[in-house]
């Protein structure tokens, strides 16, 4: 069997075993675990609810901001604070914000006058204004529906050694095919994911965009790291080596926005694709240690999908190079064919037991079907082309000042 066999069964056979994994695990998860709480059961702790601090860093938001606030004020919450951080917006950020503070006594602004990134902006925020027992850290373009606080924290009222609770994005933009398969991929991929991690043990990253975290565990481990592209995956798993557990609910449900142009798109996936390399560098020591074997499936998963996207790039150019100079091609066709063919089917299965699984959070999502055997193609080439690009980056690169942002191009929901 030639090298290119090896490559070419290995890039075929990765995704069609993760995607089997994750269906099986997803099923089971939502048979076994995912149970939704009754308005009875939240009723009878409605003197119990521990009091809550929402985090909002805000860095040039202006656009999408009022529409946060407005569903802040509506949460079916007994007791909670919302704090928005703005990190030196230089849009009219703050002003936004201002008129909500003066309507809501629970609503406070800390307005930063120097960039510091958004994980400095957190731990600011947490060591001078954060007094409660959970913080609840969202994006500054994550609607909370109204039961999502409760549906957060009702896990910390069972599991002591709780760290994090992660929620359910949805995204709600869903106009173009980038959107569209954005809109797929958050359910049949992320959601099924983060499913079939809580089953196997180990989470690999929360969702930035809603997340509940226990305050004194924040402190504990020293806070969110600027030394990552990605604080949230770089959270996640030191929460996990200091033995706290890592929860997804998905009946918490942020409406998000997901990237709406390539470029944007483009810019998330390279953030995306760096932070997980820096997570390879900063938390490699995890095999020093036999306490922390329960992380071990998840870091060499990881470390396969990684040498997939490097192994799918280089093969694809190799062949589109050697067709087109060579007299005989060699690598893999980026044509599809009886391979691409199954992928975007079991892909079809994927995407339908996610919808079935979400179907309580998100009625539309059946819609997005259709899209389903196009999403192999566009996301496998530009996630595994991301990897590669910030390889060199992610790799050898400084991690002093990753943790700077900027944020993506918002659009008025």
């Amino acid at each position: 069997m030639t090298i290119w066999k090896v490559i070419g069964w290995y890039v075929f056979a990765y995704p069609l075993a993760m995607s089997i994994i994750w269906i099986s695990a997803g099923i089971y998860f939502g048979l076994r675990r995912e149970k939704k709480h009754s308005e009875k059961d939240f009723q009878l702790l409605a003197e119990d609810w521990p009091s809550v601090t929402i985090l909002v860093p805000c860095h040039n938001e202006e656009v999408n901001i009022a529409a946060t606030s407005m569903a802040l004020q509506f949460l079916d919450y007994p007791d909670y604070r919302v704090i928005f951080i703005d990190d030196a917006s230089t849009d009219s950020t703050a002003n936004v914000i201002r008129r909500f503070v003066k309507q809501n006594s629970n609503f406070h602004l800390l307005k930063l006058f120097k960039n510091q990134g958004k994980a400095n902006a957190l731990n600011i925020a947490v060591s001078i204004a954060v007094t409660t027992s959970i913080t609840v850290v969202i994006d500054a373009d994550t609607i909370l529906l109204p039961d999502a606080l409760k549906y957060l924290v009702y896990p910390y009222l069972k599991q002591p050694r709780l760290g994090a609770v992660t929620g359910n994005p949805i995204s709600i933009n869903r106009k173009n095919i980038i959107e569209k398969l954005q809109a797929a991929e958050f359910s049949s991929i992320i959601g099924l994911i983060k499913r079939s991690q809580r089953v196997l043990g180990r989470v690999l990253t929360v969702t930035g965009a809603i997340t509940a975290y226990r305050t004194e565990i924040l402190k504990e481990i020293g806070g969110f790291s600027p030394y990552t592209a990605t604080e949230d995956i770089d959270i996640t798993w030191r929460i996990q080596k200091n033995f706290y557990e890592v929860w997804f609910v998905p009946q918490a449900v942020g409406l998000i926005q997901s990237p709406a142009t390539l470029k944007e798109y483009w810019k998330q996936r390279k953030r995306w694709a760096l932070g997980g390399w820096h997570l390879l560098r900063t938390h490699k020591n995890i095999f020093k240690s036999w306490q922390w074997r329960y992380l071990y499936p998840i870091y060499i998963d990881f470390v396969l999908g990684y040498m997939w996207a490097f192994c799918f790039v280089f093969s694809t150019f190799l062949w589109i190079a050697s067709y087109l100079f060579f007299p005989y091609s060699f690598g893999l066709s980026p044509i599809p064919a009886w391979y691409g063919a199954i992928l975007s089917f079991v892909g079809v299965i994927q995407m339908t037991v996610a919808v079935f699984l979400n179907y309580s959070y998100d009625r539309n999502l059946w819609k997005e079907l259709f899209w389903v055997p196009w999403y192999f193609i566009f996301f496998f080439a530009f996630g595994s082309l991301t990897v590669v690009w910030t390889a060199p980056k992610g790799l050898f690169g400084s991690l002093v000042g990753t943790g700077k942002w900027r944020s993506p191009k918002r659009f008025k929901t």
